[in-house]
């Protein structure tokens, strides 16, 4: 008989959880990335470029020294790059998959809005096209 109380009470333990309250969590998802490649001045590339090599490869484009231009992007035909310098300011174009699809900014941005600009490209976000007005880029 007490085997059979044991078992019983074993059996309610297994599925009532012995009265114990449960919580389930959940992982937040982890931020999109690409899978790019950043040019520097086409020197120098770093594949996957952390925010710290985007601000710091922004902030050495001096025009004045050498040809002054970043391309960021997973393919030779999707991409975003800039020019400029902290001086004189920068220009932001951006191509989706063919040259009928290439678009520049029509006002200079600052070093910052640039930097922002690239991160939220470098992770997948969209919000950087929302970070200047576009023109399209007639070849």
């Amino acid at each position: 008989m007490r085997h059979t109380t044991l078992l019983a009470i074993v059996v309610i333990v297994a599925f009532a959880g012995c009265g114990r309250q449960t919580t389930t969590t959940t992982t937040p998802p982890k931020a999109n990335t690409m899978n790019c490649t950043l040019d520097i001045c086409g020197a120098k590339q770093i594949r996957n470029p952390t925010e710290s090599d985007i601000r710091q490869a922004v902030f050495a484009l001096d025009t004045k020294k050498d040809e002054a231009f970043l391309i960021l992007g997973p393919t030779e035909m999707t991409y975003i790059q800039t020019t400029g310098d902290q001086k004189v300011g920068f220009l932001l174009e951006y191509q989706e998959n063919d040259a009928k699809h290439h678009y520049r900014s029509k006002h200079n941005l600052t070093a910052d809005a640039i930097v922002k600009a690239l991160v939220s490209y470098s992770t997948g976000a969209v919000d950087w096209k929302t970070m200047a007005e576009w023109e399209p880029v007639k070849w």
